[in-house]
């Protein structure tokens, strides 16, 4: 039964992102053609009016593009696979470097572990906070979740370009919703027939409510996420952490997220902000890459000032605990 949920979400996924983009420029649309004509008079405005007019609509353009662009890099940007093997692989890449990176997995989880993990599906390297997508058929980097919004699953190398899009969808429908609501009133009352824009009326009321549950379902996704930011985990590590919290304290032990360094630097860490990319490059719609390969992760200093033992322990339960998870709907 679960495999054949897994494949009807992959295969409406096309759809979904399809009918998001189509909401999407709906409300746009309702903006540029009734909302913002009702809301500046370009003919009786002053010199600092048209100013203002004018910053407005290059604001307005911005956002709606930034939405575009970073909803198109999630969904075109591979997550990461464990081996850059199938659908996360490069197109030109070629059986010989394949091979290599393989290699070259084996070689890093070496490095930290007394031996490589693969995973029990697919039976690919397992580089630490990677998971098994069953959607998706294979393991994917830092996996946080599969997305049928965007046909893909949410990993290492999207995830920045996720919480981005998500971010400007909330801004962009919260501004929506407070500029929107005389005309929504004007577009509801059918005693008055006059009815000056292109754009019908019912569309116009349909784009308010729209952008009000946009923004309240994503805005509580969106604040979810960034909850996982500060505190340096996914959604899958969440849950995982929260059992191994209660494992910990049953024990007498302390829990330690190793990858928690704290809620500023987790945030510069995931949006990649440092000497290359200072920290006003998150407002330019560009690509940019996250920190890392995605296999080896730093730990921080707290994990490090736990005995060698518990510190073994800790990650030999977290690597137990994500074998679990992976291994459920087989």
């Amino acid at each position: 039964m679960a495999k054949i949920v897994d494949r009807a979400i992959w295969n409406i996924g096309p759809l979904f992102i399809v009918i998001a983009v189509i909401l999407v420029d709906l409300c746009a649309l309702a903006y540029y053609l009734v909302v913002f004509p009702y809301t500046y008079n370009w003919s009786d405005a002053s010199i600092l009016r048209r100013i203002y007019i004018i910053a407005t609509l290059a604001f307005t353009f911005y956002m709606v593009y930034c939405i575009h662009f970073h909803y198109y890099m999630a969904i075109r940007t591979p997550p990461g696979g464990t081996a850059d093997s199938g659908r996360t692989s490069r197109p030109d890449q070629t059986s010989e470097e394949q091979e290599a990176s393989l290699r070259q997995v084996l070689l890093e989880m070496e490095e930290y572990d007394e031996y490589p993990r693969t995973c029990k599906k697919c039976h690919q390297p397992k580089p630490e906070r990677a998971h098994h997508c069953s959607v998706c058929n294979s393991c994917v980097l830092r996996f946080d979740h599969h997305c049928p919004w965007i046909h893909n699953c949410v990993g290492h190398f999207n995830h920045r370009y996720f919480v981005l899009f998500m971010t400007y969808m909330v801004v962009s429908a919260a501004y929506f919703a407070v500029f929107s609501w005389r005309p929504f009133i004007i577009s509801i009352d059918f005693v008055n027939t006059e009815w000056p824009y292109y754009f019908p009326r019912p569309l116009l009321a349909f784009a308010l409510i729209l952008a009000i549950c946009m923004g309240l379902a994503l805005g509580a996704l969106c604040a979810w996420h960034y909850y996982l930011i500060l505190t340096a985990q996914t959604t899958v590590e969440f849950y995982n952490n929260y059992y191994e919290k209660g494992l910990a304290k049953t024990e007498g032990e302390i829990f330690v997220n190793m990858y928690n360094f704290g809620a500023k630097e987790n945030l510069k860490r995931f949006f990649n902000i440092g000497d290359r990319y200072r920290w006003y490059t998150v407002f330019y719609p560009i690509p940019i890459p996250p920190r890392g390969a995605g296999r080896v992760f730093e730990k921080c200093e707290e994990f490090y000032q736990l005995s060698h033992s518990r510190q073994r322990n800790q990650i030999r339960a977290n690597q137990e605990v994500q074998d679990l998870d992976d291994m459920k709907d087989i």
